[in-house]
């Protein structure tokens, strides 16, 4: 996660400063500001490695490409945009003014990274934005585990309300950038119980997400809106010393009933002598998992869910799972037992 910070020109040493948002960027002058002065930097974050327990962001799900900053008033209106430069990007900080807003007046602050916004005038149009293509960020396992496959990154935004100080005196706003997009982390491994059942071996092929929202909102807000939960996306499965991963994200939803969650089926291979170099002896075998999200099926924005999946039989009747509530920075754990 990612947490801007806005601060007065006065407080800052390190910080690039600018005037007004246009479409040049003057400097912020020396002599006493007129109107209120807004600053803003990022906090850095450190990396992970697949399936870490500890959630911390990758490199291309934490990188930035552009930042827009809008600040509404309390009617609504937009008052001001700020598309942050390349070297604001690179500094990760900004400093603006806003205009006409007297010391004491409450302002709606929002920001939207890897996102540009156009065309917008009020509150609600922000509030109106979706995404609508959740296929923008699954691609093959090789890709998705080391690259964002959307092009710009990760959407992420954030909001907060502040009232403004007096012209020249310290105005701290604080927001989190979340991503719009929960992650779904699957590693799958056969049990020692099944080496004692079965004289053969399983291989894990594919897993397919489906059941899942096809779209999201960009700016979180009361529920999620989803539109129908139909969107399906299969990825090859990559075998790392016997342990087979898979890496989703998904747009986020409320709770699901029972019978319409998300669903994750993985489509295997049972090979009777464990040499799968011959085929006449394979039968395939799929194990469909329910997931539970955050336990009523929930999958929150910047949510890390960890589904862990061992393998006891040949069959997918028997599924078990444990379940630990956190966003991105602590990840929700699914543990799930498969077999007869």
């Amino acid at each position: 996660m990612r947490k801007l910070f806005f601060v007065p020109i006065l407080a800052l040493s390190l910080i690039c400063s600018c005037g007004k948002i246009d479409s040049s960027i003057p400097d912020v002058p020396d002599t006493p500001a007129t109107e209120p002065l807004i600053s803003l930097s990022f906090e850095a974050e450190t990396t992970k490695s697949f399936f870490d327990p500890t959630a911390t962001a990758e490199t291309w799900e934490k990188s930035l490409s552009s930042i827009d900053v809008l600040v509404f008033s309390a009617d609504g209106n937009l008052i001001v945009q700020r598309k942050f430069n390349a070297s604001e990007l690179s500094a990760k900080t900004a400093t603006f003014a806003v205009p006409n807003t007297a010391a004491g007046t409450s302002c709606e602050f929002y920001a939207a990274a890897n996102r540009p916004i156009t065309g917008v005038s009020t509150k609600a149009e922000l509030l109106a934005l979706v995404e609508s293509d959740p296929g923008e960020y699954n691609s093959t396992f090789a890709q998705v585990s080391t690259s964002a496959k959307r092009s710009g990154g990760f959407v992420m935004t954030g909001s907060a309300t502040k009232t403004i100080a007096a012209a020249g005196t310290r105005t701290d706003v604080a927001l989190t950038l979340k991503r719009t997009v929960a992650k779904i982390a699957v590693q799958t491994a056969l049990s020692a119980e099944f080496a004692n059942r079965y004289l053969g071996k399983v291989r894990i092929n594919s897993a397919v997400l489906s059941r899942a929202a096809s779209r999201g909102n960009v700016i979180s807000q009361g529920s999620a809106n989803t539109g129908a939960m139909s969107y399906t996306f299969t990825q090859q499965i990559t075998d790392a010393s016997g342990k087979f991963n898979n890496l989703f994200y998904t747009f986020e939803n409320g709770n699901l009933a029972a019978g319409t969650r998300l669903l994750l089926t993985l489509s295997a291979t049972y090979d009777r002598d464990g040499n799968f170099a011959t085929t006449a002896d394979q039968v395939p075998v799929t194990y469909a998992i329910e997931l539970t999200g955050g336990g009523a099926g929930q999958f929150v924005r910047n949510g890390y869910y960890r589904v862990q999946v061992t393998i006891d039989g040949l069959t997918g009747a028997e599924a078990s799972a444990t379940i630990t509530v956190a966003d991105w920075e602590s990840p929700v754990t699914q543990t799930i037992n498969i077999g007869a």
